[in-house]
């Protein structure tokens, strides 16, 4: 695993850039977890390829219900999973290694990047990056993560539908986790610049 201390630059994707430091600039704090998507920037948020989940108990009894998943993820996987735990829908060969970035996440408040190269039906190399943002209540829980996703080519064109087949999303090439400290109103000395 690889942790880089406060820099957005290992992101590629330059709205995923923008909502780290949006992330920071916040503290990272929502009172209400479906009030996530309205705490950023309207021209860094992409919904139809965002998964919002709520973070239910805590240590081995920790899971994650869906609150929101994205359009073009659900038509990308097969999957409907709003209302569903993470670990029910995602297959077990990929549920491990998904849940230990989300435990990550939550366990250390901060974000978690990934990237994981996969083919399309037509054998099109694919990068999936993936940004996993924490968001704290008024007792320093985490209580929801958003996650940003992008499909991405150098190829160009590809097959987006069907490439996570019944949930089997691809390992993860490269983590990065982001020590990023976060100030809120109680400690202003540990605001981010990002």
């Amino acid at each position: 695993m690889y942790a880089n201390p406060s820099s957005a630059e290992v992101v590629r994707h330059v709205p995923h850039r923008w909502l780290i430091n949006q992330w920071a600039r916040g503290g990272g704090r929502i009172a209400d977890p479906v009030m996530v998507p309205f705490s950023f920037e309207p021209a860094s948020i992409d919904m139809p390829r965002s998964i919002l989940t709520r973070v239910v108990g805590s240590g081995d009894r920790r899971h994650y219900q869906v609150l929101h998943y994205g359009s073009l993820l659900s038509a990308a996987s097969g999957l409907e999973a709003r209302g569903l735990n993470l670990d029910e829908v995602l297959s077990p060969a990929s549920r491990d290694y998904i849940l230990a970035q989300y435990d990550l996440c939550c366990r250390i408040r901060k974000p978690v990047y990934s990237i994981s190269c996969i083919s399309d039906v037509h054998d099109v190399p694919v990068d999936y990056e993936k940004l996993l943002l924490p968001f704290t209540n008024a007792q320093g829980e985490v209580h929801c993560i958003f996650t940003a996703t992008l499909l991405i080519s150098t190829e160009g064109r590809f097959e987006r539908d069907g490439i996570f087949a019944n949930g089997g999303f691809p390992a993860p090439n490269a983590v990065a986790v982001y020590s990023i400290n976060v100030g809120h109103d109680d400690q202003p000395h540990l605001r981010a610049a990002v």
